[in-house]
Parts: C-alpha cells; structure tokens; sequence
C-alpha cells in the first residue's frame, strides 16, 4: 500500500472549494480564513504540479484536471466520513455485534433471557450465538473467532490474559406427572428405581448429578436430546425427568408438573464466562458489563 505525503486538509480545502466554487464560502463552512484556504489551493497545486481553479468574475472555475482530482479525492473522502460514522455509531451502541459461544443447554437456561433483556436496552446490536462442544469454543474464543464464551465450569486455556468470571447457579429438580408423584421425600434407591427420563446420558446436568451423587443409579428409559422433548414425555405420563427448576417454574405453578422432594441434595449448576478484556470492541464489551451487573 502507498500513501501520499500530501497533507489532508489541503485535500479538504480543495474539495469544499470545487463544490462550492467560492473561496469565502469554502472558508465559512471550513471554519478557516479565506488567505488560508487560498493558500492550501496554492500548495495542492505546487505539489500536484498543476492548476486546479482559475478565477473569474463570480467565483471560482474547476480545471479539468481539478475534475478527475475531485472523482478520486470525493470517493475516498465519502469513505473516510463513513467510517468515522460507522466507528461512533458503535461507540455509541447505535451498531455493532456480540459473538458469543456457549454449549446449546446454557443458551436455553441462561442466555436467552439475557439476550432478550440486552436487547430491550441496546436493541440495534447484533448478537451471534454459536454452539459447539467446549473444546471448540475455547478455540474459537483463543482466535478470537468469538468474543464471550459460556460455560458451566471456569474455562481453561493456556492464555493468562484470559478474564473468567462467575455468572450465576442453577438448582435442579426430578419432576413427574400425577402418575409417577409421592409427596414423600424419596432416597437414591427410590429414585434409581423410577423410569427416568433425561436429556442425554452424556449432559453436563447429568455429569455433574453423578459426580455429586455416586449412588445414585441413572439406567433412563428415554433419552432426549432436547429439554422440550423430554418435558413433553414426562407430562404424558411416560417416566421422571431431571430438570432445571426455572426452567418449569410456570408448569409447577399451574400443576402439569410436579416437583419429588429426595432426601439428597441435589447439585447446582454454575455459569462461567470467559473472554480477553483487551481484545472487546465497544459492544461486547457493554454485554460483558451488562451480565456481570446481573449477578
């Protein structure tokens, strides 16, 4: 790439006073004294090597030469202003994009109402969401192919300008139909004995709920790999599923649902965030504030 030595505001002047075929004019909407604009027109053409204006009785003329010159010098001009708008829009979150990574069950129980909320108060960004395993997204969030990356346990990289931050916790439930329900508080035997319906043997929900509770025997008779899915199964009296308890906050409520008390605790699940402060644009930025506030 080359660039010219040529001073930008000789430039400047020029093109106001080709638009404008008047020095005065030129220098008001300029904010410069007319010697000075004259004396940029003079040093354009010193170092350009040739006429741009001549006078005449009303004004100023354009050379032909000054006619290319203005085609080339509006267009990059047009470019630079554009620019500079684009880069204020964002600063001022009238644009800009947030990637953002995270395994497809945090972006049902967690993301998507953050989303919704950011939103409402920065409606004109745009939000990516990409899911994919963890390794991957780590990957990506390291090439900066992501901006924030969600997780249920602090992300580990090997880069140490990497900022993790705790978001929230979720609590889990065994939920039923009337078919399967009992008011009494059930052990890890009764549990393990009931048609268990989970999303997949394979969950971080699950993961964890073995790592906490030991005993405890998952042998499901359905596996779905949607929370939707398995949902809709338990309603229709098909088995116990495993869930996270605002997710079915309005099925507890009006009674399609139906929360088992166990007399074992069953274990939270923890939001992470992980991202390279250094590396934010404005808007990522501003969404890495606004879920950080939630907590």
């Amino acid at each position: 790439m080359q660039f010219s030595n040529i001073n930008y505001n000789l430039y400047k002047s020029f093109l106001v006073v080709y638009e404008t075929q008047n020095i005065s004019r030129a220098a008001e909407l300029l904010y410069i004294s007319q010697p000075a604009v004259s004396h940029n027109i003079k040093e354009l053409e010193k170092q350009l090597g040739i006429s741009l204006f001549y006078k005449k009785a009303n004004g100023m003329s354009a050379t032909s030469e000054a006619e290319t010159l203005y085609k080339y010098i509006s267009s990059a001009f047009n470019s630079i202003w554009k620019g500079e708008n684009t880069i204020s829009n964002m600063a001022g979150l009238k644009t800009g994009i947030v990637k953002i990574g995270s395994p497809s069950y945090i972006s049902v129980m967690y993301l998507a109402d953050v989303v919704t909320a950011f939103r409402q108060k920065y409606p004109n960004i745009k939000i990516e969401i990409v899911s994919r395993s963890v390794s991957e997204l780590v990957g990506m969030l390291q090439t900066q192919n992501i901006d924030i990356m969600l997780d249920s346990s602090p992300i580990v990289t090997d880069k140490v300008k990497l900022e993790i931050k705790y978001l929230t916790s979720y609590s889990h439930c065994f939920v039923t139909s009337d078919k399967f329900y009992t008011d009494k508080a059930l052990g890890i035997d009764s549990i393990s004995s009931l048609p268990l319906i989970i999303s997949s043997q394979n969950s971080e929900e699950i993961r964890i709920l073995r790592n906490a509770v030991s005993d405890l025997k998952i042998n499901p008779i359905i596996e779905s790999w949607t929370s939707e899915t398995m949902l809709e199964l338990v309603k229709k009296g098909n088995g116990v599923g495993y869930v996270q308890e605002d997710y079915i906050r309005e099925d507890l409520k009006n009674g399609t649902l139906k929360k088992l008390k166990t007399t074992f605790t069953t274990p939270k699940l923890d939001i992470y965030c992980g991202y390279f402060p250094d590396s934010l644009s404005n808007a990522p930025k501003k969404f890495v504030e606004f879920i950080l506030a939630r907590n």
